[in-house]
């Protein structure tokens, strides 16, 4: 399926690329495959992996990679304290608190 590049989602999809890329701080690697996530078509605020955070919502693309890809909990939540901090559970594909989670 090819993208039509000029339709107004497409153009939505770039502009949060570039809000995301100014805003949070990212290895190349982590870069380069948002950008190619989202030069597909798909969304920033979407993920491939189908990884939700303990609400039940998506995580956005870089927070599903991290966790794919070498994180085992959210680094971006580090400012919340150790009390609130959220585990990852690896059968369900979702962040738990620490007493949904033992």
């Amino acid at each position: 399926m090819r993208v039509d590049k000029d339709s107004i989602d497409y153009q939505v999809n770039l502009v949060a690329l570039q809000e995301m890329e100014e805003a949070v701080p990212m290895t190349l690697r982590e870069r380069r495959c948002l950008r190619k996530w989202v030069h597909k078509g798909n969304e920033v605020e979407s993920n491939p992996w189908n990884y939700m955070n303990s609400d039940g919502m998506p995580l956005n693309y870089l927070q599903a990679f991290r966790i794919r890809f070498g994180y085992s909990n959210g680094p971006w939540d580090y400012w919340k304290g150790s009390d609130t901090e959220l585990l990852w559970d690896e059968q369900h594909h979702c962040f738990l608190s620490k007493d949904e989670f033992f």
